[in-house]
């Protein structure tokens, strides 16, 4: 789903969290600082290249987020390298997450905003959960 308001929110967010200004994003992804702001500001639509090299400069574990909310999916190589961290590695073998990715690529727009309207509500939950409570 391509989301270009709500990626821009989140890259300004990012950018916020890791307290780095325009320009020092810009210096750590190798993207113009103006281009970044006018991607915050929804003006541009930037390129998957773009997209990961802002991914990498402010963190890593968001990439596959960012990606998905700029309207790209992660590569077939990408996939397979899968993430660093063993949690993360243990759901993306699980048939089910797999199946949710399979058909998100594969789903029309209105379906793809659902599921990612879906995917969102679900992080959001896990990031407010407390560690003793059940799920």
């Amino acid at each position: 789903m391509k989301d270009m308001v709500q990626f821009g929110i989140r890259i300004r967010d990012l950018r916020k969290m890791n307290h780095f200004s325009l320009r020092e994003l810009g210096e750590r992804s190798g993207v113009s600082y103006s281009f970044i702001h006018s991607i915050e500001n929804n003006r541009f639509n930037p390129s998957r290249e773009t997209v990961i090299a802002l991914a990498d400069a402010l963190t890593s574990s968001e990439k596959d987020d960012l990606l998905l909310l700029a309207g790209f999916a992660p590569t077939e190589e990408e996939a397979l390298e899968g993430p660093s961290d063993p949690i993360q590695a243990t759901e993306i073998d699980d048939p089910e997450v797999s199946l949710f990715f399979k058909d998100f690529q594969n789903a029309p727009k209105e379906k793809r905003d659902e599921m990612l309207r879906f995917w969102n509500f679900i992080k959001e939950q896990q990031m407010t959960r407390k560690p003793d409570s059940q799920q």
